[in-house]
This record gives C-alpha cells, sequence and structure tokens, in this order.
C-alpha cells in the first residue's frame, strides 16, 4: 500500500500522523523524512483545518 506520509510502497503504512511520529521517533528512515516534511519537531503539524477552532474570533 501507498503511505499517504511518505508516498512510498508500504507493507503497513502509517494511518495518521502519531503513527508517523512514533516510527520517526524509532528511526524508520521513511518516517523521519516524512515527519521532517510535515514541520517536524516536537509539535508535529496537524492536518489543515484542525487547529482553527479558537483563531480569529474575538
Amino acid at each position: 500500500m501507498i503511505c499517504a506520509f511518505c508516498q512510498q510502497d508500504v507493507n503497513d503504512p502509517c494511518h495518521n500522523i502519531q503513527d508517523m511520529q512514533q516510527r520517526a521517533e524509532n528511526h524508520v528512515d521513511r518516517c523521519e523524512n516524512a515527519f521532517e516534511r510535515q514541520g517536524g519537531g516536537s509539535h508535529p503539524q496537524r492536518a489543515p483545518s484542525t487547529d482553527i477552532a479558537s483563531g480569529g474570533k474575538a
């Protein structure tokens, strides 16, 4: 199956950001690279439109 995060054909693709982050922490190269593209660091970037809950309204 093609992983939505690393775009590689793998037997067990990551299902969400947490999967990718966990595998990146376990030094899975493809996941580390995908995690870096997502923003890396200790705060992985979430899918668009999920972090906008309180933004903009006063």
